[in-house]
């Protein structure tokens, strides 16, 4: 459901990523569940007190979990297992995710308890609610989690604050979560049979990782294709390849986003080559018959700039598919056993399982490293005096040779470039057989997205600097040459560092405009000046 009224509606079925995005991020906004869901949310909780009154054997209702499955449990010790068993699996370690992940992580698992399959409690999913909504962030270690059986880990850190246990950040402090608790207001929850489990035994926490990936991913192919015309124009690249009648010869729909992005970016541009009319120049001195002559300006561009599309299409669709991945788990009852009020029955199953979580992610991250290749390939014609058309070696007029120019970014670029290839080994596929060999195939779905989301980091900083040396070459080859959107982007570095007549240390430079690339503030204004930038064509 849309964001009305500063008020996020939760009913398990149709939460978008835009939505736990902006909820997520904006802690002003409320999270509520409809209240079509509470009826089946009652209904399926009296089904588990009634089976857990009639001792009928169930998962985590009246047996132990994991390596003790064929533990069977007393009913009166039904308080003491679920809060032991929130407790064992409570070991993440490592630096803790942000407040505002956590967050996301809350909203995803309070969106697939609502569903009304899980059995928790209604009081317990209010407080549940409250712990969003009163700003409660359970300190949650990234690291340590198998990704299936859900991401125990993270999610045990979250319940067993609800209980008063652990640690979590109130008010920007971190303190026990007894204390947290009490200090927001919010009651603590008593759980029984099933509900620990419940809380713990679910994707929400890689849903809520990788949907954030998704969205950083989506920023930064915007501002690929936007830096990626920057570049073209200022290396004198030809706009001929990237027109949409030949991308409809060889239809994919990221080929073809791409190419109308391009098109778009570079039109008005008198430094983009239109390749007709250098055709035409060429014919006259074919004309002449002078033998065998040499071209100033080659017939065609190197693979970097022509092939843009047909290289950066992949990647768009590789993210397009992830987004419809995590749709469906984001909207999923993904904890086990489910209840299914409906039938008057139980069945135990694998929803738990976060492989489809992970593979999306590996994906992901492995076609995202194509984007910091192609802006290094893109940086070393600039940085190329024989392959830029005219440039400077390394964007230096001056004193060159005293002077090293922008020589030294492309030291990054291609160290994080390098980086990024040792980030793409799955993790989809390195499971280890773990608790006693009853979790015997695990996904490790929050590594992926942690990996996957480091790529993007580092796939900012090479965009960053391609961004300084395309500016620094527009300066060269004369601003007022420069498509509409160019000018915005020249304009918009250097509100940031100057024209650089003179070797400095720009580090701080790149870091502040990595900032604003990942801000979102470069799409925006160029947007508002061409129209919107496409992930994916849709064919009509």
């Amino acid at each position: 459901m849309p964001i009305k009224e500063n008020t996020l509606i939760l009913d398990g079925y149709t939460l978008t990523l835009e939505e736990l995005m902006k909820a997520g991020t904006d802690l002003s906004i409320k999270v509520e569940i409809d209240d079509k869901n509470w009826p089946k949310i009652r209904d399926c909780r009296d089904l588990v007190d009634k089976w857990a009154n009639e001792e009928r054997c169930i998962y985590g209702v009246n047996t132990s979990c994991g390596g003790l499955v064929d533990h069977l449990l007393p009913k009166e010790r039904d308080n003491d297992f679920q809060k032991n068993l929130v407790r064992s699996v409570t070991t993440q370690v490592g630096e803790p995710f942000e407040d505002t992940l956590v967050r996301k992580f809350m909203i995803a698992r309070a969106n697939s308890l609502c569903r009304g399959f899980s059995g928790i409690k209604e009081k317990n999913l209010r407080i549940y609610l409250d712990m969003i909504n009163n700003h409660v962030f359970p300190v949650i270690p990234r690291k340590g989690s198998l990704g299936t059986s859900g991401d125990l880990g993270p999610l045990g850190c979250i319940a067993s604050v609800a209980f008063g246990e652990w640690k979590a950040k109130y008010n920007g402090k971190v303190m026990p979560g007894k204390e947290a608790m009490e200090a927001a207001g919010v009651e603590l929850m008593f759980l029984n049979a099933k509900e620990g489990l419940s809380l713990i035994n679910g994707t929400s926490g890689m849903v809520g990782l990788a949907c954030t990936v998704i969205t950083e991913a989506k920023n930064t192919l915007k501002n690929s294709d936007i830096i990626a015309a920057f570049a073209i124009e200022t290396l004198m690249g030809r706009i001929n390849p990237f027109d949409v009648r030949v991308h409809a010869q060889k239809y994919h729909p990221g080929q073809y986003a791409t190419a109308m992005n391009l098109t778009k970016l570079l039109t008005g541009s008198d430094l983009a080559i239109d390749e007709q009319e250098l055709s035409l120049t060429l014919q006259a001195v074919l004309k002449k018959h002078e033998g065998i002559a040499v071209a100033d300006i080659p017939v065609e561009d190197a693979y970097s700039i022509r092939c843009t599309p047909q290289f950066v299409g992949p990647t768009k669709e590789a993210v397009a598919h992830a987004e419809e991945v995590l749709l469906r788990e984001l909207n999923s009852s993904n904890d086990n056993p489910l209840i299914f009020t409906e039938w008057d029955t139980f069945i135990h199953n694998g929803h738990f399982h976060g492989q489809p979580i992970s593979f999306a992610m590996d994906c992901l991250g492995i076609a995202m490293i194509n984007l910091g290749v192609v802006s290094d390939r893109r940086i070393d014609r600039f940085m190329d005096e024989h392959h830029s058309t005219g440039l400077p070696p390394f964007l230096c007029k001056g004193d060159t040779g005293v002077r090293m120019g922008l020589m030294g970014g492309q030291f990054m670029t291609t160290s994080l470039v390098a980086e990024n290839r040792t980030l793409a080994i799955p993790a989809s596929i390195q499971s280890i057989t773990s608790t006693a060999d009853f979790q015997d195939i695990v996904s490790f779905g929050l590594i992926a997205g942690r990996k996957a989301r480091k790529i993007v980091e580092n796939t900012n900083h090479i965009l960053s600097f391609e961004l300084m040396c395309a500016a620094q070459a527009a300066d060269l080859r004369g601003i007022e040459k420069l498509s509409p959107a160019g000018k915005i982007m020249h304009a918009a570095v250097r509100e940031t560092l100057p024209y650089l007549d003179h070797d400095k240390v720009y580090i701080d430079h790149m870091e502040e405009l990595k900032a604003r690339i990942e801000s979102g503030e470069f799409v925006e204004k160029v947007e508002k000046e061409i129209g919107e930038l496409l992930i994916v064509h849709e064919k009509e």
